[in-house]
C-alpha cells in the first residue's frame, strides 16, 4: 500500500493500523489547498565593513535548493493528468511495486482514490502518496513513494501526515495500510503492527 521504499500486496507485508489523525498540508487547480509556506526570517541591511577592505576574492555561493512543496489534489487531480508520465517514472523508478503501471491505468487509479497527494521540488515530481476511504469506518494508505534523493528529509512523513489529515481519512474509525520494509516508519506514524489479522491476497486472473 503506502511507504518510502517500501510495497504492499507481497509476502511478507505487514498490515498496520492507525487511529485518528495528523497535521496535513495541501491544492491544485482540481479543488485542494496548496501549504502555506513557511516564514522565514528577516533580512539585515549591510553595515559598512568597520575595517581595511581584503584583497581575499569572494567565495563562491553555495547552489540554492528549491524546497519540496506538497499538493493536495483536487476531485479533478488536474496537475497530475497532465504529469502522467512523470508520475509512471516516479512509480517504476523508486518502488517495486507500482512499477509498470501504464497511463490509462493510472488514470483511473487517480480517479478512483479519494485523497491524492503529489511533492515537487521545482517542476520535478519527488513524492506521491493516495488514499481510499469510506469516510466513516475504513480508510487504507496506498502507493506512498519518495524519490531516492529525498528520502530521510522528511517527505514521506509529510506526505502521509497529509494523507492522514484530511477529512475523508481523518473521520475513519481505522486508518491500515501494508509494507514491507517501511514498518519502523509508519510506527513513528502511529501506525501499530496487527498480529491478529492475516493479510489474503487474490490475483486477477490471466
Amino acid at each position: 500500500m503506502a511507504e518510502s521504499k517500501e510495497s504492499c500486496c507481497r509476502k511478507g507485508s505487514r498490515r498496520l493500523f492507525r487511529r485518528g489523525s495528523a497535521p496535513g498540508e495541501a491544492t491544485d487547480r482540481g479543488g485542494g489547498t496548496a501549504p502555506a509556506p513557511a516564514h522565514g526570517a528577516g533580512f539585515a541591511a549591510d553595515a559598512p565593513h568597520p575595517g581595511p577592505l581584503s584583497s581575499a576574492p569572494p567565495r563562491p555561493e553555495a547552489p540554492s535548493v528549491a524546497p519540496v512543496r506538497l499538493v493536495r489534489h483536487g476531485r479533478l487531480r488536474l496537475r497530475l493528468r497532465w504529469q502522467l508520465a512523470a508520475l509512471g517514472a516516479l512509480l517504476d523508478g523508486h518502488s517495486f511495486w507500482a512499477a509498470g503501471r501504464g497511463p490509462s491505468q493510472l488514470g483511473r487509479m487517480l480517479s478512483g482514490s479519494q485523497v491524492v497527494v503529489s511533492a515537487w521540488q521545482g517542476k520535478e515530481l519527488v513524492g506521491f502518496g493516495r488514499a481510499t476511504s469510506d469516510g466513516v469506518f475504513r480508510a487504507v494508505l496506498w502507493d506512498v513513494v519518495v524519490a531516492e534523493d529525498q528520502q530521510g528529509r522528511g517527505v514521506g512523513r509529510r506526505i502521509v501526515e497529509t494523507l492522514l489529515a484530511s477529512p475523508e481519512v481523518a473521520a475513519a474509525e481505522r486508518v491500515y495500510l501494508m509494507t514491507t520494509t517501511g514498518e519502523g516508519f509508519y510506527e513513528k506514524l502511529g501506525f501499530s503492527r496487527v498480529d491478529s489479522q492475516k493479510l489474503m491476497l487474490k490475483q486477477a486472473s490471466g
